[in-house]
């Protein structure tokens, strides 16, 4: 869900504060005073998810954006950036929405192509599953692992779920070949468990676990910190915004 964090000032203390400039002097002081207040909420986000989260992501660190105000449109705002990273992923507040309002969360795009070989569940890394700098599973091994099982969504255009099932069963790719990879199965009800990899004769890793919708708690309180930002930092910024209209006074 879209998140737009508008930056509200005081009226009572902005009218007071403002009263010494013209007519023409405050929109532009106010419309400054609320962009620097919106990129310092910005900037205050950013520094939270360095502390809540692990080693994130650009791309999660520029999840938000700033809205900024003009001098005919006073309004600024910290919003959320609903467009997907440039290898065609996941929107960034798909995957932090769940941690600022707790719940489950969307399946990505991998999940999803997977859903005919999970059954539908959820998918986290195994034990010998690689992970990138920041933890994260890398794009080539997705790509791998989905070319590999027939389920990267060019090849499921012809391919049915019962042939999918059975060739992953089989380990071998949408073209019959023999795969690397393989759909490990529960024993008794053979529900789907994972996906797990030949290292060597006789040796497999756990490389992907599929698991039920995951629950997450709040804990990236994002509206508070751009409020609590916003009400410390206001008396200071629109004071140094007047100071600068009477210094461009006093330079004509």
């Amino acid at each position: 869900m879209p998140l737009d964090l508008k930056i509200g000032l005081d009226a009572k203390a902005l009218k007071r504060d403002l009263s010494a400039l013209s007519g023409k002097e405050i929109p532009k002081a106010e419309a400054a005073a609320l962009n620097r207040l919106a990129f310092g909420a910005f900037k205050q986000v950013q520094d939270r998810m360095k502390d809540i989260f692990d080693r994130p992501t650009r791309f999660t660190l520029f999840g938000f954006k700033v809205q900024t105000a003009t001098s005919s449109r006073l309004e600024a705002a910290v919003v959320t950036k609903d467009l997907i990273n440039g290898s065609g992923g996941t929107p960034a507040i798909s995957y932090l929405g769940p941690q600022i309002h707790g719940g489950p969360r969307d399946k990505t795009k991998f999940e999803r192509n997977l859903s005919r070989l999970s059954g539908g569940q959820y998918v986290v890394p195994g034990k010998d599953c690689p992970l990138d700098e920041n933890g994260n599973i890398p794009r080539s091994l997705v790509t791998q692992v989905l070319s590999r099982l027939g389920a990267a969504s060019h090849s499921q255009i012809n391919l049915s779920d019962k042939t999918a099932r059975r060739l992953a069963r089989q380990g071998k790719v949408a073209r019959g070949r023999k795969s690397e990879y393989f759909i490990a199965r529960e024993r008794g009800n053979g529900r789907p468990k994972g996906i797990y990899k030949l290292l060597g004769p006789g040796q497999v890793g756990e490389i992907f676990r599929f698991v039920s919708a995951p629950n997450y708690k709040k804990r990236f309180p994002v509206e508070q910190i751009v409020n609590e930002t916003v009400a410390r930092r206001q008396d200071r910024i629109v004071q140094e915004e007047i100071i600068k209209v009477f210094r461009r006074r006093g330079l004509r």
